[in-house]
């Protein structure tokens, strides 16, 4: 991937309202792989003082379609997303990073395996998204 798309897909991602909203922000991104981040803050926090199932959710979804943006030009809507939430992030938890992995491209398509990790090490939750491509 040339160094001037992968630029161009982390600013669109950086410049996403509801990125920005939820702390969400891009990493990295080369040819069929992403890295997302949120930096955790009191109100990415649920009722137990611990980071936000759907902000969990919503890093794997946004760590999805980067990477499909990664290989392709066109839009690409999330169709489905599962994600097992494997453990809970720690109340001290600073960090949550989203990866995405492109398994499959096909002509309408793609899927994607996403892992979320606590503070670049834990493992707290693993699944996997599909997109259309159009």
């Amino acid at each position: 991937m040339e160094a001037e798309r992968a630029d161009y897909l982390i600013r669109r991602i950086n410049e996403c309202p509801f990125n920005a909203a939820n702390g969400i922000y891009a990493v990295s991104v080369e040819e069929g792989h992403a890295e997302v981040a949120a930096d955790l803050t009191p109100d990415s926090k649920n009722i137990w003082d611990i980071p936000h199932g759907g902000l969990v959710y919503s890093l794997g979804d946004v760590a999805s379609g980067l990477t499909v943006h990664s290989v392709h030009d066109g839009r690409a809507v999330t169709v489905s997303g599962t994600l097992n939430y494997l453990r809970s992030a720690g109340k001290t938890a600073r960090r949550l990073t989203g990866t995405g992995r492109l398994i499959k491209r096909g002509r309408t398509m793609a899927f994607v395996q996403v892992e979320i990790r606590e503070d670049g090490e834990t493992l707290i939750a693993s699944g996997q998204y599909v997109l259309h491509l159009s």
